[in-house]
This record gives structure tokens, C-alpha cells and sequence, in this order.
């Protein structure tokens, strides 16, 4: 059973695993993200308002670099604009080594992350070119073992270097960042419409299409949908990020509170590369659909598990179901997108599902960080929960259309 579970991903593309070693690269410097909330809460000593301020200002300068950065992915050769924008992002990452905390640092991490934005459509738009649709959840599934088993070794790390060490931190994630983008100039390439052999073309993704963006959504409404349902998930989904570092530095202190998050974001890690092959065997040949729709309820419910401050080792309960939610719900929903919308538009239908991702990250932050100056973190948790339970119901509805929308999609699948 091991070795059908690792054999799954034998026979790929070569692209597919360079891309896996680039995304676990990117992933061991990743701590800046997925921390710059205790950096704004501990090392500049913002409220949790304030920090929703902040977020809620970085969106609206984050909002046309995403929409700018999909219509250049359709327009333009995306490696070039992988290795324009991540050259800049990489830059910047240093200029905020050199300064101390304070605005200077936050002006230029925001930079770093503007370019890093606008890059996003055409890294993801070259994965999917650089598979063959029928090796789509393979692929995903690999990249994403990547990018845990890349953030297993840094996530523990990254709580240690946010409170010892910032600089050390951005110098890291821009030398980790750098060489992923190497390895995906010099390897992965896109595959050709011409060179796929019929049986492994998609039709709905094959087909050349000169509408605008806007207007392919129109015509394929289970993927607007989707858009829609995507920023309530989205909302969810970064309350992992958000709510439980300052949950747990409420609990624990400000000093155990960083680090007992190093510890559960990395056994989120290890819980990830432990469950995504064998999820992914055990869902082979099935529908997006109905993992997505699991996914998302169970990574929704799990925050019932903390309420009421409870001791360190709940928290690690809630990570096992969030991350089995999570895992169901990453492999599946590159697949469910890239299937379904043309070649054509890949970069701007990509950039309007990272914006809708965005806006729910952002809105989430903005309502949470007011829920808990207003009422605390147990009012807080309780809504994070119905509003997924709610995105969980609507995607229900949206698998009856989608069914009636690309039927060829659900042939010969259980």
C-alpha cells in the first residue's frame, strides 16, 4: 500500500518535480507571511485593530497589482514576468533587512509583496501549462507536499527569528525565493496544445476564447460562483494565520505564544505530508467537487476545538482536523479551476480567484481584529464557524450546477 501510495507520483513531467523542489525551497524562507501578524503585534506593538487597519490598507494597494498581474500573465511570457517581478520582490526583501522595525521596514516589505502579487497569476498559470490535465491533482498534490515539507523546516524556525532575529528572517526568504525562481527559468517549461495526444485533452480548457474575462465568467457561472464562494473560504481558511497567533499570545504569553505557534504550524506540516499522498491516493478519479465541499467543513469546524482558552495540546487537535480539511480542499481546487476555464484566460480568471482570496483574507482580519476588541476571541471563533458552515452549504449548491454546466467532466467518475 506505501509504495502504491509513493508510486502515484512516478511517470510526471519533469517540470512537475522541479516545480516540487522550487515550492519547497520558497516554503523553508517563508516565514515573513505567515508571521506578520505577531511582527506588527510584538515588534511594533500594534492593537489588533490596528493591525486589521494596516491589512485593510495593504489590500487596496494589493488589489489592481493582482488584476494587473493576470492580464499580463495572458499577454506576456510568464517566465519572464516570474523572473522580473521575483528579482524585485527579492531586492526589497533585503532593503528590509537593513532598517530597523518601524515604517521604513513595512513600506518595504509591501513593496516585496506588491510584485510578489502580481507575479502569482503567472506562476500558477504555468503549472497548469506545464501539466497535462489528467495529471492535474497529482501535480497539485506534489507542489503542496513541497511547499509543507518546506515550511515544516521553517515554520519552528520562524518563530525564533521573528523574536530574535527579523532581519535574518527577510534575508532568508529573499535568497530562498531567488533560487526557486532559478530552477523554474532553467527546468519547467509549457507543454504544447499540439504535442498532447487527444485522449488527454480537455475541451473546456482546449478551446480558444476572445471574450474578456468578465464574460467567460458569465457564460461558465458554476467558476463566478466559485470566485464568490472562494472569498468567504478564503476569510476562513486565514484565521489560522490570523486569530491563532494572537489567540495563543493572549494564552501563553508573549513569549510561549510565538513559539507554541512555531510548534503546531509545524506539526501542520508534518500532519500534511503524512495526509496528502494518502488522501490523494484514496480520492484518485474522483470528483473535485465533493472534496472540496469536506475540505471545507471540516477546516471550518475545527475552530470550535479552542474555545475557551484551553491547554496547549487542544490546539493540536484542532490542527489535525483543520489540516485534513485543508489538504482535501488544496488538492482538489487547482484541479476544479484549471479544467474548467480556456487557456486563453488562465492568468485573469487566476487573478480574479487570488483577489477574491485576498478580499476575504482582508475582510476577515478587518471583522475579526474588531470582534475581539468588541467581544473577545470566543465570539470571534464561533463566527469564523458559521460563516464556513454557510460557504460549505453554498458549494453544495453550486456541485448541482456545475454538474449541468460541464457534464463531460463527470463521466466515468464515482
Amino acid at each position: 500500500m506505501i509504495k502504491k501510495i509513493f508510486s502515484q507520483y512516478s511517470g510526471l513531467k519533469k517540470s512537475a518535480y522541479v516545480l516540487f523542489i522550487a515550492r519547497l525551497v520558497t516554503s523553508m524562507g517563508s516565514f515573513i507571511w505567515p508571521m506578520l501578524t505577531l511582527i506588527l503585534s510584538i515588534k511594533l506593538g500594534y492593537s489588533e485593530s490596528k493591525i486589521a487597519l494596516i491589512f485593510l490598507i495593504l489590500a487596496f494597494i494589493f488589489f489592481p497589482a493582482t488584476l494587473i498581474g493576470g492580464k499580463l500573465a495572458d499577454r506576456f511570457n510568464k517566465k519572464k514576468i516570474i523572473i522580473i517581478f521575483d528579482i524585485i520582490t527579492v531586492t526589497f526583501f533585503f532593503l528590509s533587512a537593513i532598517v530597523e522595525p518601524g515604517i521604513m521596514m513595512l513600506i518595504f516589505f509591501t513593496i516585496a509583496g506588491l510584485f510578489a502579487t502580481m507575479e502569482g497569476p503567472s506562476h500558477e498559470a504555468l503549472v497548469v501549462e506545464a501539466s497535462l490535465p489528467k495529471d492535474r491533482e497529482k501535480i497539485y498534490s506534489l507542489t503542496y507536499l513541497g511547499h509543507n515539507l518546506g515550511f515544516i523546516i521553517g515554520a519552528g524556525l520562524g518563530g525564533f527569528l521573528i523574536t530574535n532575529h527579523l532581519s535574518l528572517a527577510f534575508i532568508i526568504d529573499g535568497i530562498t525565493t531567488l533560487m526557486s525562481t532559478i530552477l523554474i527559468i532553467m527546468f519547467v517549461f509549457p507543454i504544447k496544445q499540439e504535442d498532447i495526444e487527444e485522449d488527454n485533452k480537455n475541451e473546456y480548457e482546449s478551446e480558444e476564447n476572445h471574450q474578456d474575462g468578465l464574460k467567460v465568467l458569465k457564460n461558465r457561472k458554476p467558476i463566478l460562483l466559485f470566485i464568490l464562494i472562494t472569498m468567504i473560504t478564503a476569510f476562513v481558511y486565514d484565521q489560522w494565520v490570523f486569530i491563532i497567533p494572537l489567540y495563543m499570545t493572549d494564552i501563553f504569553g508573549d513569549i510561549n505564544g510565538p513559539l507554541f505557534y512555531g510548534f503546531i504550524a509545524s506539526f501542520n506540516g508534518i500532519m500534511v505530508i503524512a495526509a496528502t499522498p494518502i488522501i490523494t491516493y484514496l480520492t484518485r478519479g474522483k470528483s473535485e467537487m465533493p472534496k472540496i465541499i469536506i475540505g471545507t467543513f471540516l477546516f471550518s469546524i475545527s475552530f470550535l476545538l479552542v474555545m475557551y482558552e484551553p491547554i496547549l495540546i487542544t490546539f493540536f487537535s484542532f490542527v489535525f482536523l483543520f489540516t485534513i480539511g485543508e489538504v482535501l480542499k488544496s488538492i482538489s481546487t487547482g484541479p476544479y479551476v484549471s479544467r474548467r476555464i480556456p487557456s486563453s484566460h488562465r492568468g485573469r480568471i487566476n487573478s480574479y480567484v487570488g483577489l477574491s482570496s485576498f478580499t476575504g483574507i482582508i475582510v476577515g482580519k478587518v471583522m475579526i481584529g474588531l470582534v475581539i476588541d468588541l467581544t473577545g476571541y470566543n465570539t470571534a471563533l464561533i463566527t469564523i464557524v458559521i460563516l464556513g458552515i454557510i460557504a460549505t452549504l453554498l458549494t453544495m449548491i453550486k456541485y448541482k450546477i456545475d454538474k449541468k454546466t460541464f457534464p463531460n467532466l463527470y463521466k466515468n467518475k464515482a
